[in-house]
């Protein structure tokens, strides 16, 4: 095999699309992934949706499968956490392991689940980050068991579902006055809350979580910041997301909420770029996260292309996502800027199918979507007509 020598850091969706596009795009040198994980790279989202329903097995959620990974020539190391980087000698030192040599590297080892400290160390405390955080939460998942989420973004919402179908008492703790409030706007969060209080969750807002003790029953007992108590046999923490960036900084890159990188996956050092949500863009607006799933696996198609000293394609980066729960598929797009104005341009929010423009000065700002996707295809595309001053890959950014 010829040219340069790729490592990949990472076992995620960034780290597989990234080895997948260099092969794509025609480099035959050696490709390698040194994943933290155990487990071979699989899909994030089902782990909140179907598979905590123990709906999935594990290899419908494996982005590839061992004869892939054969058939490309990209060599899988499992189990291998990466903890320096000497960007001089090129190389990565494995935790009680080899020293690896690269010819250019890429850092895409995601984030991880923050922690929440007044709950760190409890027994019933969960995270939902990896396949085991949601083979361990599955497992008490049962009939009539009182689960507390703490964090009322998409994540804990999608839990609450989860659990609420699987038959148990679910409260959702959320410090903001309704969930979803900074993501999608007060109209948007308050029908939200209704549909899931509609389907039997709880939900108590505008408090945070003070303290957390033993129950009398053996659960948890969480006191809240406005002085009520709340038992619960589990508490699942979703409060965002952090990244691993001390061994980087260390190394002298240059990192913030992330490990900072420019549009096409430069870093600030020579031949090592960044991929996927570890990463932080520097645009002309600041940095911007990574953050989600279409976005990450756009930037490691930029990546590859890059370190192969190819130009970056003009992928949109729109701030798509989608999440499902209650048996709704939502959608977005764009953003919901402080003081926008929601306004339905097809179906109605008293149904489970419609569509709302997010309008700031007059502009679409935003698209969000309730069982109808055809229609948020084409206002997706008003979006990006109503942007189109603005460069791709800086849209709304």
């Amino acid at each position: 095999m010829s040219g340069p020598r790729i490592v990949i850091v990472g076992g995620g969706l960034a780290a597989v699309r990234t080895a997948q596009s260099v092969r794509d795009l025609g480099h035959r040198g050696e490709v390698r992934i040194l994943s933290a994980e155990t487990e071979p790279p699989y899909d994030r989202p089902p782990l909140s949706k179907e598979y905590l329903l123990d709906a999935l097995p594990d290899n419908a959620i494996r982005l590839l499968g061992p004869s892939d990974y054969r058939a490309l020539g990209i060599e899988l190391e499992l189990g291998q956490p990466v903890i320096a980087l000497d960007t001089v000698a090129h190389t990565v030192t494995v935790a009680g392991g080899p020293v690896v040599p690269y010819d250019r590297l890429v850092i895409a080892t995601g984030a991880q689940a923050r922690p929440l400290d007044v709950v760190t160390g409890r027994a019933a405390a969960f995270a939902l980050r990896t396949a085991a955080d949601a083979r361990r939460l599955a497992a008490v998942l049962r009939d009539g068991r009182r689960i507390a989420v703490i964090g009322g973004g998409f994540i804990g919402l999608e839990v609450a579902a989860t659990a609420r179908a699987r038959g148990c008492a679910v409260t959702v703790i959320e410090a903001q006055p309704a969930p979803l409030l900074g993501t999608v706007g007060p109209l948007v969060a308050d029908w939200l809350q209704a549909r899931h209080r509609a389907h039997g969750v709880e939900f108590r807002c505008g408090v945070t979580v003070a303290a957390a003790g033993a129950a009398p029953d053996g659960g948890e007992r969480l006191r809240l910041s406005d002085g009520s108590v709340l038992d619960a046999d589990a508490v699942v923490v979703g409060v965002g997301v952090v990244r691993d960036v001390g061994w980087l900084a260390e190394a002298g890159l240059e990192v913030a909420d992330g490990l900072v990188c420019d549009l096409a996956g430069r870093t600030d050092a020579p031949d090592v770029f960044g991929a996927g949500d570890v990463v932080c863009h520097r645009t002309e607006h600041g940095l911007v996260p990574v953050g989600h799933w279409t976005a990450a696996g756009n930037s490691a198609r930029r990546a590859a292309h890059t370190l192969l000293g190819l130009p970056a394609p003009n992928l949109l980066d729109d701030g798509f996502f989608w999440s499902d729960q209650l048996g709704l598929r939502l959608q977005f797009a764009g953003r919901a800027d402080a003081g926008s104005e929601f306004v339905v341009v097809a179906g109605d929010m008293a149904t489970d199918s419609f569509v709302g423009h997010f309008l700031a000065e007059g502009r679409v700002s935003g698209v969000f979507a309730v069982n109808n996707p055809r229609q948020f295809l084409r206002s997706r595309k008003e979006l990006r007509a109503a942007h189109e001053s603005t460069t791709v890959r800086e849209v709304l950014r």
